[in-house]
């Protein structure tokens, strides 16, 4: 049997360099989620932040059900001059195409929020393909627009729901920073939440559903708070045009 010794100099040399492609990983990890534009081990990511953008950030908003928070969100909105990104479900455009008109009319960006409320990473190529398009042509019809923005259902996704989103002409947004305004946890909670993360080239997800209760309540402070760190809002498409190279 042949013993192999190795001298304790070359342990700490062989643990050093282990530790060095780790450290290179995570780095390459991390410029990978905050672009959205690249794969790392094997797996594609959708765009939560955007780098070089300046001092914008993204204020958007996922809208399902209802027609009570829809207005007062609205309200809220056009008092400040903001546009937003509002991501409507294909069955909530078509039956809310008044509301729709007015987010519209409004000058906010639509875009997508898939067709079924449910994880698409669950979904075969066929499924996924058949609830992005009827989402889409039910957005279509009732925005006038057509959506390029696609945000899953709980933020779900795997490399199927990306890599089929982008074969349909879309890419798939994420956020930075999560308001937990779904949680409905109080009003001073969600400001403060959405202020102490809050970064440049942020995409910040809000909602527009009648089952969040306290967004339009704690909107007007996000913006005035955001205003006063020096950060402009704007929307997804604004946010990632306003970065040297990224497209639209």
């Amino acid at each position: 049997m042949l013993f192999v010794t190795v001298h304790h100099r070359t342990k700490r040399a062989l643990r050093l360099f282990v530790l060095l492609l780790g450290v290179i990983a995570v780095a390459r990890l991390g410029l990978a989620i905050s672009t959205g534009e690249l794969t790392v081990m094997g797996r594609l990511q959708p765009i939560r932040h955007i780098n070089g953008a300046g001092s914008k950030v993204a204020l958007t908003f996922d809208l399902s059900w209802g027609e009570v928070m829809p207005p007062k969100v609205l309200a809220v909105l056009r008092e400040y001059g903001v546009k937003s990104t509002f991501f409507l479900s294909g069955p909530w455009a078509s039956s809310h195409p008044d509301l729709v008109a007015e987010i519209v009319k409004d000058g906010h960006e639509i875009a997508s929020h898939g067709y079924r409320h449910v994880n698409m990473s669950t979904l075969t190529k066929e499924a996924l393909e058949e609830n992005i398009r009827r989402a889409h042509e039910a957005i279509k019809a009732a925005s006038g627009q057509e959506p390029r923005y696609l945000r899953p259902p709980n933020g779900d996704f795997n490399d199927l729901v990306i890599g089929v989103a982008e074969s349909l002409g879309y890419k798939v947004i994420d956020w930075g920073v999560d308001s937990h305004d779904w949680m409905n946890p109080g009003v001073s909670y969600i400001v403060k939440r959405v202020l102490d993360r809050a970064q440049p080239g942020d995409v910040v997800l809000m909602h527009a559903s009648d089952t969040c209760k306290q967004t339009d309540q704690a909107l007007a402070a996000i913006i005035e708070g955001l205003a006063a760190k020096g950060l402009q809002i704007v929307t997804v498409g604004q946010l990632i045009e306003a970065a040297p190279g990224t497209g639209n």
